[in-house]
C-alpha cells in the first residue's frame, strides 16, 4: 500500500513539475512576436527538408514534441500529421517523399500497425525504436512491449528492427494486425522537428489473410486518431482505382465535415491516360470540384516498383517533369510535387498548432490544478523507511483511539460522524457507534430471552389487564410486540396440565 502510494507520489510529482514547465512555456510563446504576428505564406530554405523547420516552427513544434514525449498525448489532443488512406494508395511513399527515409521495402511490413516517425534535431545521427502498447493489452505485456527498445546507426538496419518489433508484438499468421504503436525516432543535425503518424491501410474486404475482424480494427484505430480534432489528415487515393470506392474519403468527411483539417493527396497519377476521361475527373477532384476540402488537394508522383534504387535527388526531378507536361499546366504549382507539399504542410501544421495553443493552455491549467487536488489528497509523500513506520504508528494510533472512543461511548472523532435519530440504533448510518449498538443488541437479547426463553409458558389466574389501560406508546410495549412477531412463542399449557406433565417426567 506504501509502495503504490509512494509510487503515485512519485508520477504526480514529475507530472506536476512538467505540468508548470509547460505551462511556463507555452505562456512565454503566447506572449512572443511568433504567436501575435500573422504567419509566413512564404520562406526561404535551405535544403529539401527545410521548408518544414523555420526557427519559429521548431521552437513551437518543439514544445508540442516535448508533450507528447512526456506522456501527455494520452491525456491531452495534441495536434499532429496522420497519414490514412486505403490498402495499397500509396501512403508509404508519401511518408518517404515528405521525410526522405528509406523504409524498407516489405510486404506489410509497415502496415500492420500504426507507425509513428518522429524527426529530431540532433548533433549526432541516430535511430532508435520503441513500442507504445495498447492499453487493453494486460499489465505484463505492456511492460514488455514497453521495456523493448532498439538504436542503430544505418537505415539499412531498419528493416531487421521493425521486424524485432513486429515480433515482440506477436503478429503472426494468427494475427495479422495490432493496435500498439510502432515509434521510430531519427535524429540529425538536418532533421527538421516532425512527427508524423503512417496508419494501416483500410481494408475493403476480408479475405484468408485478413479476416472480418482485421477490417474491423483496422476502421476502429483509423477513427480513433482522425476522430481527434486536433488531427491533420492526410487523405490518400490513388489515382488507380475509382475515389468514389476508397474508404478513406468517406471517413474523413464523417469526422470533418468541412474539410477544416483534411488534405487530399492524389498518388500514382502516372497510371492515367493523358487526354482521357478519367484523367479530366481526377483533375476537377484535384481543382477542389468534386469532394471539397477548405485545405485543398495535392498531387503527387512517387517511384514506381522498380525505381526503388533511385535516389530521391532524381525521384524529385522526375516528379517535377512529369507535372511540367500534359494537362497538369492547368493547375497551380504549388498543388503538385512534394516540395510544394513540404511548404504546404509547414505552413498547414504551424498555423494548426498556433490556433492550438490557448485551448491547449487552458487545458494544461485544469489538469494542473486536478493533479495537485490529487496530489494533495495523498498526504505528505513518504520516501524513507523511518518516514513509513512513523505514519503506520500514527496509523495504528488514530486506529485504537477510534476503536477505544466507540468501546466507551464517545464519539467526537469525525469517523462516528452525526447520529441518525430518525433511524434504529443498530440502523446502518448508526453503526460506527459501538457502545450504544452493543448495549442495544444486550436489551433486545434480554427481552427475548425473557419473553421467550421458556419452552413452554404456564398461564396464571390473574385479572386481566384491558387493552385501553395500555400506553402502546411505551417503549417496552412496541419493543414486546415487534420481538413476539419475530421470535417463536412458548407452548401455553394450565396448571393441571403442567403438573400433569411433570408427574409424567419423573
Amino acid at each position: 500500500m506504501i509502495y503504490i502510494l509512494n509510487r503515485k507520489h512519485f508520477h504526480l510529482y514529475i507530472e506536476v513539475d512538467f505540468l508548470r514547465a509547460a505551462k511556463s512555456r507555452m505562456g512565454d510563446f503566447m506572449m512572443s512576436d511568433i504567436h501575435q504576428n500573422e504567419i509566413p505564406t512564404t520562406m526561404t530554405t535551405t535544403t529539401s527538408l527545410e521548408a518544414l523547420q523555420s526557427s519559429e516552427q521548431r521552437e513551437l513544434m518543439d514544445l508540442v514534441d516535448r508533450l507528447r514525449r512526456a506522456g501527455l498525448s494520452t491525456l491531452l489532443q495534441l495536434p499532429q500529421i496522420v497519414v490514412c488512406g486505403d490498402q495499397s494508395s500509396g501512403k508509404s511513399s508519401v511518408l518517404e517523399a515528405i521525410t526522405e527515409i528509406p523504409f524498407p521495402r516489405k510486404e506489410n511490413l509497415c502496415t500492420r500497425f500504426a507507425t509513428e516517425i518522429s524527426l529530431r534535431r540532433d548533433i549526432e545521427e541516430s535511430i532508435s525504436c520503441k513500442i507504445n502498447p495498447d492499453e487493453t493489452r494486460q499489465d505484463h505485456e505492456m511492460d514488455r512491449l514497453r521495456s523493448f527498445s532498439r538504436t542503430i546507426q544505418d537505415f539499412g538496419e531498419l528493416p531487421s528492427l521493425i521486424d524485432e518489433a513486429t515480433e515482440a508484438m506477436g503478429l503472426g499468421p494468427s494475427k495479422a494486425f495490432s493496435k500498439d504503436v510502432l515509434c521510430i525516432e531519427i535524429c540529425g543535425p538536418n532533421r527538421p522537428q516532425l512527427t508524423l503518424i503512417d496508419l494501416p491501410g483500410l481494408i475493403h474486404a476480408s479475405n484468408k489473410s485478413q479476416s472480418e475482424e482485421d477490417v474491423e480494427l483496422i476502421k476502429s484505430l483509423v477513427k480513433d486518431y482522425i476522430s481527434k480534432q486536433r488531427t491533420i489528415m492526410l487523405a490518400v487515393v490513388s489515382a488507380k482505382n475509382d475515389y468514389a470506392n476508397q474508404i478513406i474519403l468517406k471517413m474523413c468527411r464523417e469526422f470533418d465535415t468541412k474539410g477544416a483539417r483534411t488534405l487530399g493527396i492524389i498518388t500514382k497519377p502516372d497510371f492515367l491516360r493523358p487526354g482521357s476521361e478519367n484523367e479530366s475527373t481526377w483533375l476537377d477532384l484535384a481543382s477542389n470540384k468534386d469532394i471539397f476540402f477548405e485545405i485543398g488537394w495535392h498531387l503527387l508522383k512517387n517511384r514506381a516498383d522498380d525505381q526503388h534504387s533511385i535516389s530521391f535527388d532524381q525521384r524529385n526531378l522526375e516528379e517535377q517533369a512529369f507535372f511540367k507536361a500534359g494537362n497538369y499546366t492547368s493547375l497551380p504549382r504549388s498543388m503538385m510535387g512534394v516540395h510544394h507539399l513540404r511548404e504546404r504542410l509547414s505552413v498547414l501544421l504551424f498555423d494548426h498548432l498556433r490556433k492550438a495553443l490557448p485551448d491547449l493552455e487552458d487545458e494544461l491549467n485544469s489538469m494542473l490544478s486536478k493533479t495537485l487536488a490529487e496530489l494533495e489528497t495523498l498526504g505528505k509523500c513518504r520516501d524513507s523507511l523511518a518516514d513509513q513506520r512513523i505514519f503506520l504508528a500514527e496509523l495504528a494510533t488514530s486506529a485504537s483511539n477510534i476503536i477505544r472512543m466507540g468501546c466507551d461511548g464517545i464519539y467526537e472523532a469525525p469517523f462516528f460522524g452525526s447520529i441518525d435519530v430518525d433511524a434504529p440504533v443498530d440502523a446502518q448510518q448508526n453503526f460506527v457507534r459501538l457502545r450504544a449498538v452493543v448495549q442495544h443488541l444486550n436489551i433486545v437479547f434480554a427481552d427475548k430471552i425473557r419473553l421467550n426463553g421458556h419452552t413452554f409458558e404456564i398461564e396464571k389466574e390473574y385479572e386481566e389487564i384491558h387493552e385501553d389501560d395500555i400506553n402502546h406508546d411505551e417503549p417496552w410495549v412496541t419493543a414486546r410486540k415487534r420481538i413476539r412477531k419475530t421470535t417463536q412463542k412458548p407452548i401455553k399449557m394450565r396448571r393441571q396440565q403442567a403438573i400433569k406433565w411433570v408427574n409424567q417426567i419423573q
